[in-house]
């Protein structure tokens, strides 16, 4: 069962409503024929943060109780993240996930691509209350914008050209996007006004921001243990993320760097000097600075946010995020 208990800069808060979200995944899967269910189920059981149901949890009770309709788009938010992560583990061709292996792995990618799609149908489902249609539209947005960001890290495979610009295009496509609507959703589902769920929304965005560059930094800083994945699992793919970007773009290292990643020439020794590199220029501080930056860009946004313990710990979420292992 996923983790309900999330720490934050200055304590661990438990979040009971999460077991309600855990619960209603469950529910959904069983109602899957044999084959999807256990799949699903197998990825259910193998953890994981549960952070875009907490957002969408979290940022309705910025403003009251919390209510069914959040509920509901909170599962939904969830169920999407997970279809999404069975495509992506089959056009990765990914073998473990959290250490666990994959669908792909296991049943082939023709049951894993069938239970994804089962997965984003019975998001939808749920989705297609009445009471849900704009949490629906911020969600069928950020599907979208994910099966873009796909398509465009694709093409930007091992181009060693790609600009900070194009880099955090992609991440917005790809990550941010999907966490801006669950606190979209999540505010529309309590009743705020349009100002607080932009507001809300540019927090979710650049709290994916930082998400995303610390993720890669822990491509190369991360225990694999921990990670669930190899060091360096994304250059290995060919994907070039901000710290790379950054070493790229040093005198005295750059040259070199581009020249052995050029020549595909990723043996485990020099994947070894890249990260030392990565270390010794700068560049994973560089990355580190820029998550912060964006961190602090999300705390910003909610300054127009009345009082709340939610909007606190959405505020203290950001360190958390910044100072993940995994």
């Amino acid at each position: 069962m996923a983790s309900v208990t999330i720490k934050s800069a200055n304590s661990a808060i438990s979040f009971p409503e999460l077991l309600i979200v855990e619960e209603r995944l469950r529910e959904s899967f069983l109602r899957a024929g044999d084959t999807i269910k256990d799949s699903c189920l197998l990825l259910l059981d193998s953890g994981g943060k549960r952070l875009r149901p907490l957002l969408t949890l979290q940022s309705a009770q910025c403003f009251g109780p919390l209510n069914s309709a959040a509920l509901d788009a909170a599962v939904a938010a969830e169920l999407i993240h997970m279809a999404s992560l069975i495509h992506d583990d089959v056009i990765d061709h990914s073998d473990r996930r959290r250490g666990i292996p994959t669908i792909n792995s296991q049943r082939g990618n023709q049951v894993a691509v069938l239970a994804g799609d089962y997965v984003f149908a019975e998001a939808f489902r749920i989705l297609a209350n009445k009471h849900l249609l704009t949490s629906m539209s911020y969600l069928v947005d950020a599907i979208q914008s994910m099966c873009d960001g796909e398509i465009q890290q694709a093409e930007q495979r091992c181009d060693l050209a790609v600009e900070p610009s194009q880099y955090f295009q992609r991440i917005a496509q790809k990550t941010g996007i999907l966490l801006a609507s669950c606190c979209c959703s999540g505010a529309a589902s309590a009743g705020a006004n349009q100002e607080a769920v932009e507001a809300l929304g540019q927090y979710g965005m650049n709290l994916g921001y930082a998400y995303q560059i610390i993720d890669d930094i822990l491509d190369f800083t991360g225990n694999p243990q921990v990670t669930g994945k190899p060091a360096a699992a994304d250059l290995l793919n060919g994907y070039i993320t901000l710290p790379v970007i950054y070493l790229l773009d040093k005198p005295l290292y750059g040259p070199w760097a581009r020249e052995m990643l050029q020549a595909r020439d990723l043996s485990p020794a020099n994947v070894q000097r890249i990260i030392q590199a990565l270390i010794s220029s700068g560049a994973l501080n560089e990355a580190f600075t820029t998550a912060l930056r964006c961190a602090q860009t999300a705390v910003q946004a909610l300054s127009s946010l009345p009082p709340s313990p939610s909007k606190t710990f959405l505020s203290e979420l950001t360190h958390t995020i910044l100072y993940r292992q995994a």
